[in-house]
Parts: C-alpha cells; sequence; structure tokens
C-alpha cells in the first residue's frame, strides 16, 4: 500500500518540544479531490516553541516518480512520511496514494 498524498492543513509533526504545524501553501495547479497538492518546498506554518522564536519549516522531500509538472514544476509530491527540512515529517490525508 502506498502513502497518502498531502494537501493544505496536513500535519508536519513536531519534534524537540516544537508543536506541530500545518502546510499553508501548495501546488496552484495540480489537484487531488478539487484540493491542491503539496510539494517539495511548499512552506508549513512556522514551529512554535514557548521561549523560542519561531522558525520557518518547508517540506523537504517528495515522491520522485510523481511530480507536478504543469506549467513545468516538476517538484515531487509529498506524502506521509516526506521528511520536512527541521526535523519531522508530512502526514497526509488525500484519498489518493503515490509511492
Amino acid at each position: 500500500m502506498y502513502p497518502t498524498i498531502a494537501l493544505p492543513g496536513d500535519i508536519g509533526t513536531g519534534r524537540h518540544g516544537l508543536h506541530p504545524s500545518p502546510v499553508i501553501a501548495v501546488s496552484p495547479d495540480v489537484f487531488l479531490d478539487g484540493k491542491p497538492v503539496a510539494r517539495q518546498g511548499d512552506p508549513l506554518a512556522p514551529h512554535v516553541k514557548p521561549n523560542n522564536p519561531p522558525h520557518p519549516r518547508s517540506i523537504s522531500g517528495g515522491v520522485g516518480s510523481v511530480l507536478c509538472t504543469l506549467r513545468r514544476s516538476g517538484k515531487p509530491i509529498a506524502v506521509t512520511g516526506t521528511v520536512i527540512g527541521c526535523g519531522g515529517v508530512v502526514i497526509g490525508s488525500g484519498s489518493g496514494q503515490a509511492g
């Protein structure tokens, strides 16, 4: 079984006491069930931890065999288990699967 595709609002797990945060920007032109898909490089809301400044995070990986190729972006799509640049992974909720 393949992992589920990540969509806007899906969660990136937290780490080291930092809270999970959602995917906040996605593909402008590739959709699943009427929702745009998340891709490599798309941002999540910043991590927040008491007494520490928030810091940005983005999706750093994806499924290289499934690319968002409209408008020639060629970015891999994000699925459950895709790594986030500062740590953690994406948890996808889409009905589609890719692997």
